[in-house]
């Protein structure tokens, strides 16, 4: 019959009376010059070629129904 091995070593991971078992984990820098920006860019892109276009008219004009 098979014995378990040796555990496995338990890396940053601390048993605190007050806090009880606390961890570490690892999380890399976020380099924010290369996150991709939200969705909404899109609308914005598309109402300044709009406003291009129409030479700074970028919103619709309400139309009086007289």
């Amino acid at each position: 019959m098979r014995t378990p091995g040796h555990a496995k070593k338990v890396k940053n991971v601390t048993n605190d009376v007050i806090d009880g078992k606390r961890g570490m984990i690892y999380i890399p820098d976020q380099k924010i010059s290369k996150l991709t920006l939200t969705k909404d860019i899109k609308g914005l892109k598309r109402e300044r070629r709009d406003a291009k276009k129409n030479k700074g008219h970028s919103k619709k004009q309400k139309v009086n129904p007289e």
